[in-house]
């Protein structure tokens, strides 16, 4: 029970920050920041809590793999803004849904290498941030303040899923437990409450940021893979997301140099 309880609450804190930041300071920001390995992260901390850290070795590369999934993900979302209806959200769910699920079940029939797989994602990665670098970014307009029903099903909303996809290793094989462990648990609420709350472009606006930080989930994963079964889980934790911040610092200073953003 203490367990859920923390989970719960520091997921709801990630959603709550990265839409307040979206909603307050920019959709490019929070897209980006929802793109780090906060969700990867909590998910893979939790699989070592409660499954063991050998376990989490296992499944570590495939949340690389995942990242295949998660892009597509991304890919379809976007598409899916540039309809403005009547069901328009409901599309882009379920467009980016079919993206992910479909991507999820071909890799799982391809198991990640080591070297290879983490290459092939952060090219990906990297042209998916080049082109979307070049479309356009859309601010929040301002909206009546939040209140405390729309937290309600900001926190509601946000657990469900987090619970969904953390629960995976009691039902399915580690493969597709560690593929789903980089499902967008924290980026797929933060996009739902800025659809709902202000509209399609800034949705977009997140999305088409999001693949730039997703790179720096290889990073993080690689060293969760190397790290977690000698130096333990806290400081294997911890030397990931030093190792994943510094490459985004590599990456951003990069990417300007050679005006790719």
């Amino acid at each position: 029970m203490e367990l859920l309880i923390i989970k719960s609450i520091s997921v709801v804190a990630l959603v709550l920050t990265l839409s307040f930041i979206a909603e307050k300071l920019s959709p490019k920001i929070s897209g980006v920041l929802s793109g780090l390995p906060v969700g990867s992260s909590i998910t893979l901390l939790f699989f070592a809590i409660e499954n063991g850290v050998d376990y989490v070795t296992h499944v570590a590369l495939y949340n690389i793999h995942g990242l295949f999934a998660a892009l597509s993900f991304c890919i379809g979302y976007y598409i899916s803004t540039f309809y403005k209806g009547k069901f328009e959200i409901f599309l882009s769910l379920l467009v980016s849904f079919i993206s992910y699920i479909f991507i999820a079940l071909v890799i799982s029939f391809i198991p990640p290498h080591i070297v290879f797989t983490p290459l092939v994602v952060i090219t990906l990665m990297y042209i998916a941030s080049i082109y979307f670098a070049k479309k356009e970014n859309f601010p929040t307009v301002k909206r009546d303040k939040i209140t405390i029903s729309d937290l309600l099903f900001r926190s509601i909303l946000t657990i469900i899923i987090f619970l969904i996809v953390s629960n995976l290793p009691k039902v399915v094989p580690p493969n597709i437990a560690g593929i789903f462990s980089a499902f967008p648990t924290i980026l797929l609420p933060l996009l739902l409450i800025i659809h709902f709350r202000h509209s399609n472009l800034q949705a977009r606006t997140i999305i088409k940021n999001t693949p730039f930080g997703l790179s720096s989930v290889v990073i993080y994963s690689l060293v969760v893979y190397m790290t977690y079964s000698k130096i333990g889980i806290l400081y294997g934790t911890l030397l990931a997301f030093c190792a994943s911040l510094l490459y985004m610092v590599i990456q951003t200073k990069l990417f300007k140099i050679l005006k790719w953003i």
